[in-house]
């Protein structure tokens, strides 16, 4: 059970002030926009929504394609390739001014960046389908980092690129360590084998979504045409999903231009130094060692 006590507030900011405060939840490091008690409260409310059994789950850390892949599950559930006029965030569980899952008629696709134990209690029991979505650190840093200055009112950063990354190599951002999240879904696979998880990696669905679509309708119960996966290829492509969010979205919590900025592969080489690219490496390597994965990063 949470301590009822405050708990110890984590000051992480640099000398120009630049970053955050966090406190530590169940061994997580939590940024907080209001209280650390809220925050502990709307965690406490996620673990306890109800689950359907037909939900499906989407699980990744922040700027890894959730958004993308959240459009591809809905058409799939849908059986078409029509923009639904909600946005995921309506979905998200974490975010505690949105959580409004409750309100969405089934099939739900419900996503989030939470770690699995701050999440609904009843996800293995009810074997709710989760897929989990990986894309390379190096642009998921260069995404994070634009992201957070875009949305200088809510993350206050406005430090370089250099000043956020030697946050994120250290796990001092929102959303914490980037290997510690990976590392954590990659036991929750090795630990819950009842509990059917799905993995994909960003730079795959980019290279041959066709394929990637077909793998996930698969996954989910789906019966597809080839001709619906290229028609949903072609509608949740970078550029119609970011067209598509301005116009047909109902719901919009950010601008469109902060949830789309490239979606591009190796973007990253923009933004990094050579010696930024060794330590990132160095980091990389020592904190995913034995876990198997191994990036794209062109």
């Amino acid at each position: 059970m949470e301590s009822l006590q405050t708990p110890e507030i984590l000051d992480y900011r640099n000398e120009n002030g630049q970053g955050w405060s966090f406190y530590k939840h169940d061994g997580v490091l939590r940024a907080f926009h209001t209280t650390p008690e809220a925050d502990m409260e709307m965690i406490r409310n996620v673990q306890k929504i109800e689950l359907r059994d037909d939900d499906v789950f989407i699980a990744a850390y922040p700027k890894c394609g959730t958004h993308w892949l959240w459009e591809i599950v809905t058409m799939l559930r849908a059986g078409n390739s029509e923009y639904n006029k909600k946005s995921k965030d309506i979905a998200m569980l974490g975010k505690p001014k949105f959580q409004r899952a409750d309100e969405l008629p089934s099939p739900r696709v419900l996503n989030s960046h939470l770690y699995f134990r701050q999440l609904p209690e009843k996800l293995v029991e009810k074997r709710i389908k989760t897929i989990f979505i990986m894309r390379n650190p190096k642009d998921v840093s260069v995404s994070y980092f634009n992201h957070a200055k875009g949305l200088k009112g809510i993350y206050n950063f406005d430090g370089t690129y250099s000043e956020y990354l030697d946050l994120f190599l250290e796990g001092k951002v929102p959303g914490g360590g980037y290997a510690d999240y990976v590392k954590d879904w990659q036991k929750v696979k090795q630990d819950n084998p009842d509990l059917p998880i799905l993995t994909l990696f960003y730079e795959n669905l980019k290279k041959d979504p066709v394929k990637n679509i077909k793998t996930v309708a698969e996954f989910i119960g789906e019966s597809v045409t080839d001709e619906l996966c290229e028609q949903i290829a072609d509608a949740c492509s970078f550029k119609k999903l970011k067209v598509a969010d301005a116009e047909v979205k109902e719901d919009l919590v950010h601008p469109t231009d902060m949830i789309y900025r490239k979606g591009e592969v190796g973007d990253w080489k923009n933004w990094i130094t050579v010696a930024q690219n060794e330590r990132f490496d160095d980091v990389i390597d020592r904190n995913l060692e034995g876990t198997g994965i191994v990036f794209t990063y062109e």
